[in-house]
């Protein structure tokens, strides 16, 4: 057999250039209607809502960015309301802004006693729910208060504070973001609102620590459908790199290089022995608890430290797959 069809063949049995399953990200949980909660609680999202804001949303509720723009707005927002929902907007105004507010109820009165003399019933605030927008108060709308008109309307709509912009960010939501199979919600990362698995991931581990609900975060094999089964990517068990010297001082250097090579790694395990080894006293250093990057790192560097080596298959295999 040719030494090309050796490495071909090994290739095949390490997977490399094959295809692979590919995993999304899952929540295992046996109180399924507790990690609904905590998703759906916007409190729980921290700086994490921020990304999921729908920017139609945040536009209605802070009204325009351009100050000229904000009283027409307000006036097209005010004659799009419900009666239930003006009042809401009254009392929110009162709430931000009560000078404001109190002007506006003053400047009122004249209207409200004529709109009474009418044979209309009911207080100030069901005449102020009776009016146009154009016909409001200006001091519910907010006039200019500098010269370049940045008060145009920051009595109707909120400032865009960081606070402010806190209570209207988004929410992973069930059948855009995710879906629930079992005892599984899913996240296809297809659809994830994040740039990353790793992030994803990040965003649920402090959602639900937030919430204090207890869950399992976990990889499975990404579904054709829904009504597939749900297959969890097996664990990967902790990778181990071996090198070999003839002497303690040499293996020394070659644990010092390789400590060297992927830095301060808690759990990773230098462990040496002497061996036989074709007839010769030598010394082994099996390095554990790396992950799979730091074993190519290592292995690549193990190859370095080899004068005069022959070819080393594993170095070719571990390098081909690191895309090195």
């Amino acid at each position: 057999m040719r030494f090309i069809d050796i490495l071909r063949e090994a290739e095949e049995e390490e997977g490399v250039g094959s295809a692979r399953a590919k995993y999304d990200v899952a929540i295992q949980t046996a109180n399924t209607d507790e990690v609904i909660g905590a998703l759906d609680n916007i409190e729980n999202y921290g700086v994490y809502a921020q990304s999921l804001r729908d920017p139609e949303t945040i536009k209605k509720v802070f009204g325009p960015s351009i100050p000229t723009q904000r009283p027409a707005a307000a006036f097209k927002d005010w004659d799009n309301r419900s009666e239930e929902t003006k009042r809401f907007k009254l009392i929110d105004i009162e709430k931000r802004a009560p000078e404001d507010y109190r002007n506006a109820i003053e400047d009122a009165k004249d209207g409200f006693e004529e709109w009474e003399a009418e044979g209309n019933d009911g207080d100030i605030i069901d005449y102020l729910l009776s009016l146009s927008g154009k016909e409001l108060p200006k001091d519910l709308i907010g006039k200019q208060k500098s010269a370049n008109g940045s008060g145009l309307g920051r009595v109707y709509f909120p400032l865009k504070t960081p606070d402010n912009l806190k209570k209207y960010g988004g929410r992973l939501e069930q059948g855009i973001h995710f879906y629930i199979k079992d005892n599984n919600i899913v996240f296809p990362f297809d659809k994830s609102p994040y740039s990353s698995k790793p992030y994803l991931q990040k965003v649920l581990n402090a959602i639900m620590d937030k919430a204090g609900v207890e869950y399992k975060l976990v990889d499975i094999e990404r579904l054709d459908d829904e009504d597939s089964k749900i297959i969890e990517k097996p664990k990967k068990t902790s990778e181990e790199v071996i090198a070999f010297a003839d002497t303690l001082d040499q293996i020394e250097k070659i644990r010092s290089k390789f400590k060297e090579e992927i830095g301060d790694v808690k759990s990773a395990k230098y462990e040496t022995e002497p061996v036989e080894k074709d007839g010769k006293r030598r010394y082994k250093l099996t390095v554990t608890g790396i992950s799979y990057d730091q074993k190519v790192k290592l292995i690549i560097k193990k190859g370095d430290l080899k004068e005069g080596m022959e070819f080393d298959l594993d170095l070719y295999l571990m390098q081909k797959r690191a895309g090195l």
